[in-house]
Order: structure tokens, then C-alpha cells, then sequence
């Protein structure tokens, strides 16, 4: 088997089943995320009255609304951030025409 470049292959532990996955991430990240969804199925499995599927489909869930929750905050941060680069770029020009304006009525 050929991997792509920077490509490995990583088994990981999941509520108690191993997956094998290929990915470029560091070593680290890979095993972080399976820490992480291993962490979310057994909350949501913690109450013994729900089967594991179903324990990683809410889990799913829960992770799905956290990812979007973020990327509608980095495009809320992105949107205010050009707004702030707008208002000081437009504040420049202003600032620096009123101080053209100074320096005229002072020269006359």
C-alpha cells in the first residue's frame, strides 16, 4: 500500500473498539481527537440506558453543534475584525486630511 506523502497510519481506541485511520496530522493531534470523541461517547453513554451506538450518535451531535458554534464565532471575529481594519484605515484618511487641513489654514 502506497500512503500520500506525510501520511500515516494510526489505530486508535474508541469506546472500547479499535479503529485504524490513515491521516498527515502530527501523532499528537490524531491522538488527542480519539481521546476527545472516546471522551464524548462515554458521557453520553454514562447513564447506562443508552446503547453505544446511540451513545456515539449524540456524541456526534454534540460535537457537530460545538464545530459549528465555532465556526459561526470565527466568521462573527473575521466580519468585526475587517470592520475594526475599515474604521482604522477610514479614521486614517480622515484624521490625516483634517491635519492637511490644519497645516493649510496655519501656512496662510
Amino acid at each position: 500500500m502506497i500512503l500520500p506523502k506525510n501520511e500515516r497510519t494510526y489505530t486508535l481506541r474508541v469506546a472500547g473498539r479499535e479503529f485504524t485511520l490513515k491521516s498527515g496530522d502530527s501523532p499528537d493531534h490524531v491522538r488527542r481527537v480519539g481521546v476527545y470523541v472516546d471522551r464524548k461517547i462515554a458521557e453520553m453513554g454514562s447513564s447506562g440506558f443508552v446503547s453505544r451506538e446511540n451513545a456515539a450518535v449524540i456524541a456526534a451531535l454534540s460535537i457537530a453543534d460545538e464545530l459549528i458554534t465555532a465556526q459561526d464565532d470565527n466568521t462573527r471575529l473575521r466580519r468585526e475584525l475587517m470592520e475594526a481594519r475599515q474604521k482604522g484605515r477610514s479614521g486614517a484618511l480622515s484624521s490625516g486630511g483634517e491635519r492637511e487641513k490644519q497645516e493649510t489654514d496655519h501656512a496662510e
